[in-house]
């Protein structure tokens, strides 16, 4: 069963990691997330007070699930299915990783919008070897990183992730007190990408 999740992320890749004890304060200081989602961090955090002020659902009526089951045996499940919406710190530390929908398009280059067939070589020579970063568009000859291409909310490279489980594609965007928050945090912008795992 495929999981959905809107995931925040820094925009700037190789802007410094941001530690969960930091990042989980300030989430619960704007009412993003509440207490462990099954009395346990590993498997996420509820959904604050403010989370429904803070994340914009896009359609009429979201079809999302806020309160976990009472059962634990249940509340874990849910938590796996992603049938309960909960939040997830995705940090690694200094390394940069590559995060990606299941089902990701070409990325398009910066310049000329040009989509990028190679792509999957190039991430797997970047994971070989991280400073094979390099990247040039056969139809423009724009030189830059991987990190320039365009993945079209579906995919992206980073050092920190806020996942949001149960949210679809499209479903919902983060709103500007949430981005506010984490770019006063970081020192940068944030965006967000839509994964289906």
């Amino acid at each position: 069963m495929a999981v959905h999740k809107l995931v925040l992320y820094p925009a700037q890749v190789d802007s410094p990691p941001v530690g969960n004890a930091a990042l989980l304060a300030a989430l619960q200081a704007i009412g993003l997330v509440a207490a462990p989602a099954c009395h346990d961090p590993a498997s996420g955090y509820r959904a604050g007070e403010h989370f429904l002020q803070l994340v914009t659902f896009l359609g009429c009526s979201p079809a999302i699930e806020l309160e976990p089951p009472a059962d634990p045996v249940e509340c874990e499940r849910a938590c796996a299915s992603g049938s309960l919406c909960h939040i997830r710190l995705a940090t690694g530390g200094n390394l940069i990783r590559f995060r990606a929908d299941s089902r990701l398009p070409p990325p398009c280059c910066p310049r000329c919008r040009k989509a990028e067939d190679r792509w999957p070589a190039l991430i797997e020579r970047w994971r070989a070897d991280p400073r094979e970063n390099r990247w040039e568009c056969r139809e423009c000859c724009y030189r830059g990183q991987l990190f320039d291409l365009n993945f079209r909310h579906r995919g992206a490279f980073a050092r920190s992730f806020i996942e949001i489980w149960g949210i679809h594609p499209a479903e919902a965007v983060p709103g500007e007190t949430l981005l506010t928050t984490l770019g006063e945090l970081s020192g940068g912008d944030w965006r967000y990408m839509y994964l289906q795992d």
